[in-house]
């Protein structure tokens, strides 16, 4: 019987046994942070845990999976979206200024609160937690080391209950990019190792993002600058695309106050992308897919514009999922519900 299976701790080098020196493997010997608490939502497959540094962590058991974890003690989670992790129906702003109203998407320069939604799916209760907000540029992969801070809160969760946690420090809606912001919620308790600075939603549950923003039509062109950074000590090269189509949750589309709207059809809006702005409509809209070369801890500008959009009826929206890939890893998104009318930034 191994280690794990007798609920002790578990080394980096026992990781990389279990996960067979597969993603796992590597991705414990390349970070430089290790996970909180890996946690499972009721009813969910239990999730990849990153990486652990050497007796580290609450006492861990088999999940039944080779290289998935499930740790006996207290379990924070923060759910990733679908089909995408950057939509976390966990993570919502609350325009004006009573946190208790209506979730919404906040224009620049308005006041907004941030809320988030944790659950301890393990066995005992957590005690301290502290919830740590976020508001980033809009980007595809985050960094920790681009973020800015909105502010902390703290909370007490029993074992299997979920709280809904407000972050009391206002967030003031900067007016970079119209108020298109990224938010980023971590939780964590007290003596938790600090994280690396890829924000990597997948492989920490405590851990969760919405980079997902609401655009009006009223405009023949949407533009909106993101930004694509690279480590400190690394640079980076990867390719940016768009994919036009799709559905978004229901609890998504509450969060946007969008509740009741369809998907449209078939796609009514063209994506590109460009290293320069762009700046005269005839001038095309750019490129549908853009590769990017980011020295080590420098960041670069890429151009998006969304046309067509005005081709959408009442009570339609059309999901934009723009997506950061290396090679054919996934690293990131950012995903826009574009409507008509007055709903959506304009």
């Amino acid at each position: 019987m191994t280690d794990h299976q007798k609920g002790l701790p578990v080394s980096r080098r026992d990781l990389i046994r279990i996960s067979g020196g597969t993603t796992l493997a590597a991705v414990a010997l390349g970070s430089l942070g290790v996970p909180v608490r890996a946690g499972t939502a009721a009813g969910a497959a239990p999730r990849d845990i990153g990486p652990a540094a050497d007796g580290a962590g609450s006492a861990w058991a088999s999940s039944g999976a080779g290289s998935r974890l499930r740790s006996t003690g207290a379990d924070l989670l923060i759910r990733d979206g679908s089909p995408h992790w950057w939509l976390s129906p966990d993570i919502w702003a609350v325009p004006g200024t009573d946190p208790n109203g209506a979730a919404g998407t906040p224009a620049a320069g308005d006041v907004a609160y941030v809320w988030a939604r944790i659950q301890n799916t393990g066995r005992e209760d957590a005690v301290g937690i502290e919830v740590r907000f976020y508001w980033g540029n809009p980007s595809v992969q985050m960094l920790y080391s681009t973020l800015n801070p909105i502010g902390t809160a703290f909370a007490d969760i029993a074992a299997g209950d979920t709280q809904e946690v407000l972050c009391l420090v206002p967030w003031n809606v900067v007016a970079v990019n119209d108020g298109h912001e990224c938010l980023v919620a971590v939780a964590v308790l007290p003596g938790d190792p600090a994280l690396p600075d890829a924000v990597d939603p997948p492989g920490y549950p405590n851990v969760a993002q919405r980079n997902l923003t609401l655009v009006s039509a009223q405009k023949a062109d949407f533009k909106l600058t993101l930004t694509v950074s690279a480590p400190k000590r690394a640079p980076k090269q990867i390719r940016i695309g768009a994919e036009v189509g799709g559905e978004l949750s229901k609890e998504a589309l509450l969060t946007l106050g969008l509740d009741g709207r369809r998907p449209v059809g078939k796609p009514v809006v063209e994506v590109g992308f460009s290293a320069k702005p762009i700046t005269d409509p005839g001038d095309g809209i750019g490129d549908p897919e853009l590769v990017v070369e980011v020295p080590a801890g420098r960041s670069v500008p890429v151009h998006l514009t969304v046309r067509g959009a005005t081709g959408l009826d009442p009570g339609e929206y059309q999901l934009v999922e723009v997506l950061e890939r290396d090679g054919e890893r996934l690293l990131g998104g950012i995903s826009f519900a574009v409507v008509a009318g007055k709903e959506g930034q304009k």
